[in-house]
């Protein structure tokens, strides 16, 4: 009786310590917090072209639509950028640039184009 405790209790320490690692390493926990920070920081998967980006600088989150080249489908050819929040969102012409150069750092062929709201 005393061992099936002992196991149980083992069992419940090894779940919390992966819940304490899973919530430190959430991508989505992280770029709430840059947004809070007014940080940069930039959820993307590289090796999935479908998947849509998320970006968020200076309190601001941008989603980004990914297209890719019709004769090569492992490369991005075009990033559709907009703010989540159209109307509160005011950026710089140098801010502008910044995100456009940290697109352009992980997708050097990539045409940036902002969508009008």
């Amino acid at each position: 009786m005393m061992w099936l405790l002992r196991l149980l209790l083992l069992a419940l320490i090894i779940f919390i310590v992966y819940r304490i690692l899973s919530y430190a390493t959430s991508p989505v926990r992280r770029l709430e917090f840059a947004k809070r920070k007014n940080r940069f920081y930039m959820i993307d998967d590289k090796k999935n072209v479908r998947m849509n980006l998320l970006v968020t600088y200076n309190g601001f989150l941008f989603e980004g639509e990914k297209y890719v080249n019709p004769n090569d489908k492992k490369t991005v050819s075009s990033i559709l950028l907009w703010a989540t929040e159209p109307y509160d969102t005011k950026l710089l012409d140098g801010e502008v640039l910044f995100l456009e150069e940290s697109l352009k750092a992980v997708y050097p062929n990539a045409k940036i184009n902002w969508k009008k709201s």
